[in-house]
């Protein structure tokens, strides 16, 4: 298990999810407390789809190759990669990496959903950094936990309290034990989307888990935030689109 804290909080202020999960979230909760655990067996190899699945709201433009290419900004034919391509290129590259621990791709994009709304609203840089940059609510006690500063304002801007970061929210302190380096530019930056999702594979991998088996998946999600309703948002995104009650990428 890692030593730190988890590093997610959830949606960053002024991030609002869509309708179509705020109803998935309910669903999984009220799963989770008339059954016990949210149900896995979407995420088993060989889970069903549907051939007329409702459009993935608000993500229905999102059209992901089957097969994502390496995250360098370019597809196989040269032609420049959407914003939403890269994403799912970074986190496909990022579960790859960790494939001993048989980490789903849609796991990643679930948290990335819940945590920064798959950076809707924002741009990539030519570097592939969240533009603007991703600073989630101050952590300064109340509805959130109260963490003082970490990294002297180097990656939240505010020198007295800690702010997740990031398209995956990392608390500055987890990132300096997890950050990663997913493009090999030489640079851990939490804004960087290969960066932050090879960091979060990391950390959901972390203590030689195998998210093949349901209780390691649980024990992963909670990790990144200890929360029965973090859990049933986060898993019931991905079981929806997995089954194909909604279109995912």
């Amino acid at each position: 298990m890692p030593p730190s804290p988890g590093p997610g909080f959830g949606a960053v202020a002024g991030d609002v999810v869509a309708p179509v999960f705020d109803e998935i979230r309910v669903a999984a909760a009220l799963s989770i407390e008339a059954s016990g655990p949210v149900p896995v067996t979407a995420l088993e190899p060989g889970g069903g789809s549907s051939s007329n699945p409702t459009p993935w709201h608000p993500r229905a433009d999102l059209r992901v190759p089957t097969a994502a290419p390496a995250p360098s900004g370019k597809s196989g034919t040269g032609t420049a990669l959407s914003k939403d391509q890269l994403i799912w290129a970074a986190y496909t590259s990022a579960a790859a990496e960790e494939g001993s621990c048989h980490l789903p791709v849609m796991l990643l994009a679930a948290i990335g959903e819940v945590e920064s709304s798959s950076l809707r609203g924002r741009t990539l840089s030519a570097a592939h950094d969240a533009v603007p940059p991703v600073v989630g609510p101050v952590l300064s006690g109340g509805t959130f936990a109260a963490i003082p500063d970490t990294d002297h304002g180097q990656w939240d801007g505010d020198p007295v309290w800690d702010h997740a970061v990031g398209p995956m929210q990392f608390i500055p302190a987890t990132w300096r034990l997890w950050g990663a380096d997913g493009n090999g530019d030489g640079v851990r930056d939490p804004q960087n989307i290969e960066d932050a999702a090879l960091a979060a594979a990391g950390y959901l991998c972390a203590g030689g888990r195998d998210l093949s088996r349901p209780a390691d998946l649980q024990a992963a999600v909670l990790s990144y935030n200890h929360s029965s309703q973090y859990l049933a948002a986060v898993l019931g995104i991905v079981q929806a689109v997995d089954s194909g009650q909604v279109a995912g990428p």
